[in-house]
């Protein structure tokens, strides 16, 4: 016959482990997320509307990107160098 601890202790860690806290933690799972994206938003009702948006017109938002993605074209290009002012002279006085 073996002894009753070898009954009772597996039980008790099986229950032990049934216990978790996740229940707490699931009901706000994705809280962070949603607020995030609704601090984000400017105008939720913007889709019933049909009024423009605020920003470029189409044009000049393609102008746009259309230089953002050519200066990736050739990285190693230098940008234009500064124009630099001296005062005083050629002495520094």
């Amino acid at each position: 016959m073996r002894h009753p601890a070898v009954f009772i202790v597996p039980s008790v860690l099986l229950a032990a482990c049934s216990y978790t806290s996740t229940p707490q933690f699931e009901q706000r799972f994705g809280q962070a997320s949603r607020q995030a994206l609704a601090q984000q938003v400017l105008d939720p009702q913007a889709g019933a509307r049909r009024v423009p948006a605020h920003g470029l017109d189409g044009a000049s938002a393609r102008a746009v990107m259309d230089r953002y993605r050519a200066s990736f074209a050739d990285p190693n290009v230098q940008p234009a160098p500064s124009v630099q002012f001296m005062l005083g002279g050629i002495s520094g006085k």
